[in-house]
């Protein structure tokens, strides 16, 4: 059986139509567990709608927890030898399951991926997974960001979460899938890559997590925490000098996005306190020297703030030069 996890959190306007694209599934040996996180909205009312007869569907309120807390109550409730989340606010193709577990199962794998669809308004876009043979290779796409870390388009073995502890951090508000995708792939032995598309991603949701707080500084605060849990099993599976320069690469890609963008003391402080470990390798990412690597390295914190006002001030006048055109 597939334990089909949904979370949803005020979906009203989403929830119906994910849910009956799971129930139209050509696999039907699943059970459908949907937790409602605390919505304030009428989602409660319509997932309890659906009639006893609906033997597969399982509907489970709790207080807001947040989708990593949402999300790792849902994993405490699986019964299935077999796992897989989904969005509320996107739905699937009717061969998802099928598709996923077939391949899986006949090529005796541990992880079994699907390509996905991007749908906006009046077109989709058809995404492909980069296929890969060695899991050290799959590994470093995913902590380089060449494969994307979601966990709706991967069928996963509940034994090898639960043999291993990999679970979703209830505190962490961001960047939840990452350490959980990464970790989980830690253990595989195969994976199989299904090139059929079979999940629509919805981005049209513009009140999605993913299309409002990006860039605030909570936002990177939780990659820095994502990375530990990363470590932590890094260490466990007992390889970890295999993706010693992938693990560099991403803390110092993570530091980077406080500065990047915005200079302040506060941005400063928490570049300086994140992954201490790796603040003198900037060298190894910079590809040449860089006075900003140096200045934070060594405690320059007024040329930052000037070079941060310079360029604020600069980016400024040109936006007036331009609408004075």
């Amino acid at each position: 059986m597939i334990s089909v996890i949904l979370n949803v959190y005020n979906g009203e306007k989403y929830i119906k139509r994910c849910v009956e694209s799971v129930l139209a599934q050509t696999y039907q040996n699943f059970e459908l567990l949907i937790i409602d996180d605390g919505s304030t909205d009428s989602t409660a009312e319509i997932i309890d709608s659906y009639p006893p007869s609906f033997v597969n569907v399982k509907v489970f309120h709790t207080e807001n927890k947040g989708l990593s807390g949402s999300r790792r109550y849902g994993l405490s409730k699986v019964s299935g030898e077999y796992l897989i989340f989904i969005d509320c606010d996107d739905w699937v193709e009717p061969n998802w399951l099928e598709s996923l577990i077939s391949n899986l199962q006949k090529q005796n794998a541990d992880l079994a991926i699907c390509n996905y669809f991007e749908d906006y308004s009046g077109h989709s876009s058809h995404i492909e997974v980069c296929k890969r043979e060695q899991i050290s290779d799959y590994v470093s796409d995913l902590m380089h960001g060449r494969t994307w870390c979601v966990v709706w388009n991967k069928l996963v073995k509940t034994e090898i979460i639960r043999k291993n502890g990999i679970d979703f951090f209830e505190h962490l508000r961001y960047w939840e899938d990452v350490p959980f995708s990464v970790s989980y792939a830690l253990y595989c032995n195969r994976i199989v890559f299904v090139q059929q598309p079979l999940y629509h991603y919805v981005k049209t949701n513009e009140e999605s997590l993913t299309a409002t707080d990006k860039h605030q500084i909570s936002f990177n605060e939780c990659r820095v925490k994502a990375v530990r849990m990363i470590e932590k099993h890094l260490k466990l599976s007992g390889n970890p000098q295999i993706y010693e320069s992938d693990l560099l690469w991403l803390k110092f890609w993570i530091k980077n996005e406080f500065v990047i963008h915005i200079v302040s003391k506060e941005r400063i402080r928490l570049w300086r306190n994140s992954f201490p470990e790796v603040n003198k390798d900037w060298k190894m990412f910079a590809g040449k020297f860089s006075f900003k690597y140096w200045a934070l390295q060594h405690g320059w914190d007024w040329y930052l703030l000037v070079n941060g006002k310079y360029w604020q001030l600069r980016h400024k006048l040109k936006a007036l030069l331009m609408n004075g055109k």
